[in-house]
């Protein structure tokens, strides 16, 4: 994941390959201005950047390279402006439901006067 993506990205993906050196991380945007930039390094240390033009097709196709290339990356995370990365994305926790003790059952006095009472403390 990059904090600073170039202003106007509409897509970025994050990727991640296995090395003998510990991982490589590539991040491929792409901004509305038809521009791909990159980002790469080893894992945890992205410090490389390029910038080329190109649209969504074209960075598209460099993401299956690298999916199915010799170093075979995975998908980390994805970006889109609306919902920023989706692994910092916060989600709402489930709250769980209060356990509620049943009410003990009403006793009719007049049709059971030797009914004991039932404490329930």
């Amino acid at each position: 994941m990059i904090p600073n993506l170039h202003p106007n990205t509409s897509y970025a993906v994050h990727l991640r390959a296995s090395s003998v050196s510990g991982g490589k991380d590539w991040v491929g945007s792409v901004a509305s201005n038809n521009e791909i930039h990159t980002y790469w390094g080893r894992t945890g240390q992205i410090s490389q950047h390029a910038a080329k033009p190109g649209d969504m097709s074209a960075l598209n196709k460099i993401i299956d390279s690298k999916k199915h290339g010799k170093d075979s990356y995975s998908p980390v995370d994805e970006f889109t402006p609306q919902h920023g990365w989706l692994s910092q994305k916060k989600e709402t926790p489930v709250q769980p439901q209060p356990k509620v003790k049943p009410a003990a059952p009403a006793v009719d006095w007049i049709e059971a006067p030797n009914e004991s009472i039932n404490w329930d403390f």
